[in-house]
């Protein structure tokens, strides 16, 4: 979640008569409590910042490739996701089961009102349990496979997790300081799509990193350091990956490698701390690369940051200051969706809305398979009024055409969280719909029946489940217009 540790959350409002009343002039100086919710779509992004690709440099991509022919890292079978879900070592309960016990509270509210499908970890594991590793977001092989030609292998959920930050992990990320809400790693969980019977719910993690400039011992390679991964989307070979602060990570699934000896290369064969990332040196002065015990690692190959630089939690117009909180893709015509959080008190500051924000994947893909620095153009801009968002899922409606959007938001102050549905220009208030407690980033999913579904992850130790919401229970109309 952000606050930077509660993600942003969105909130809509299309009745024309409010929309005059609450202009963001007279809406943005005063409190944002208690004030009626709208998403105002269809925005210029004509002075927008921009995104401009920055690969990784030829030569740490070279070293990598120069590492696995030299066996200092392997692969079970061939590089790429094939090996890690066919060795997963992890698996989630449904929500009946035992294993879900503690965890069932955070979704009761949600599962009494609609249908919910829900599933925990281990009751036991650090999964379940620790707010050492905490998930932030979510996307599934239904996203991957809106890249033409990508086959995922199966139906696939991905849920990536921020290591928080602490006095004993930092050394692997130099400058980040002991604070909770700073992360010193990402962790992509890789899970056989869970079934309501229980099946198929086995998962592997991967460690994200970024290869650095190669020594004389050959690669090197470190955890991806104070990235909140508040979005991640699956598309194509490729996971994109929400950077607070200045654009977009991408890395690259087929760049996913096992690490030899995970589990003994520490210091002179010594099970790995978790400071062990990247080369470690023996006491004989000999190097062996090690990821902290995890067996397999994803590398960056390359980052879409933004131009002019600069973030704003409280930015003075509607053009300046982007952040990117969360990551989804729109399927119609398959964009990256950024959107904002913000607190209470950065909405009250601000001169304009939270920002949700379109990238088209096609000039995105253009710019990585050409190398062009020619600056990515959004392609849609809506601005919303709403504080504490997480998510946005957004599409034509598939009736009138007209933008709709689904957002999910964290209640200032308290654990609960809200499921907002709006359709933009229909003359009717958007709909709020109780959610899951500390709910995470969302994506799209359509069933083999036709259905469209939500999934998101509630956050924190204890509480903590994978859920599937049908999008058609959270369309209906409130009798009156909602406030946040």
């Amino acid at each position: 979640m952000f606050t930077l540790r509660k993600a942003a959350r969105t909130g809509v409002l299309a009745v024309t008569a409010l929309a005059a009343a609450l202009t963001v002039s007279s809406a943005f100086a005063v409190g944002w409590n208690d004030t009626a919710a709208y998403v105002d779509s269809g925005k210029s992004t004509a002075g927008l910042q921009q995104l401009v690709w920055s690969p990784q440099p030829s030569g740490n991509l070279a070293a990598i490739d120069a590492a696995y022919a030299g066996g200092q890292l392997t692969a079970d079978g061939s590089p790429g996701l094939a090996q890690v879900f066919s060795h997963t070592n992890k698996r989630m309960y449904y929500k009946t089961d035992a294993e879900c016990d503690s965890a069932r509270s955070a979704v009761t509210a949600a599962d009494a009102a609609y249908t919910l499908a829900g599933w925990c970890f281990d009751h036991t594991s650090d999964e379940a349990s620790s707010n050492a590793w905490v998930p932030q977001s979510v996307t599934t092989s239904q996203d991957a496979e809106r890249s033409s030609g990508y086959h995922a292998g199966g139906d696939e959920v991905v849920v990536l997790w921020r290591h928080e930050a602490d006095a004993d992990n930092r050394t692997r990320c130099p400058g980040v300081p002991d604070d909770s809400g700073r992360s010193v790693g990402l962790r992509a969980s890789f899970i056989d799509r869970p079934y309501t019977d229980g099946t198929h719910g086995g998962l592997r993690h991967v460690l994200l990193v970024a290869p650095g400039a190669p020594n004389a011992s050959g690669l090197t390679f470190s955890p991806v350091c104070d990235v909140h991964g508040g979005g991640v989307v699956w598309f194509g070979p490729y996971l994109f990956v929400a950077q607070h602060g200045s654009g977009v990570l991408v890395f690259d699934t087929r760049r996913t490698y096992l690490v030899p000896d995970d589990t003994t290369c520490g210091r002179d064969g010594a099970a790995p701390g978790v400071n062990d990332v990247g080369q470690v040196t023996n006491s004989s002065g000999t190097q062996q690369l090690c990821a902290g015990g995890y067996r397999y690692v994803m590398f960056e190959t390359g980052r879409f940051v933004t131009t002019p630089t600069g973030c704003s939690t409280t930015p003075a117009t509607l053009y300046a200051g982007l952040c990117f909180s969360s990551l989804s893709l729109q399927w119609s015509d398959n964009a990256l969706v950024s959107a904002e959080y913000r607190d209470p008190a950065d909405m009250t500051a601000s001169g304009a809305g939270a920002r949700i924000v379109s990238w088209s994947t096609a000039d995105l893909l253009d710019r990585m398979n050409t190398g062009a620095t020619t600056p990515v153009t959004a392609t849609g801009l809506a601005e919303t009024n709403f504080e504490g968002v997480q998510g946005v899922v957004s599409r034509p409606n598939p009736t009138s055409g007209r933008p709709e959007f689904f957002i999910d938001r964290t209640v200032p102050g308290n654990d609960s969280s809200q499921l907002w549905y709006e359709q933009d220009n229909d003359g009717v208030c958007p709909a709020e719909g109780t959610f899951i407690d500390n709910a995470e980033s969302m994506s799209y999913w359509v069933d083999s029946s036709g259905d469209a579904h939500l999934w998101s992850i509630s956050e924190y130790g204890n509480r903590r489940m994978l859920v599937r919401v049908y999008t058609k229970e959270y369309n209906d109309p409130p009798s009156g217009c909602p406030e946040q």
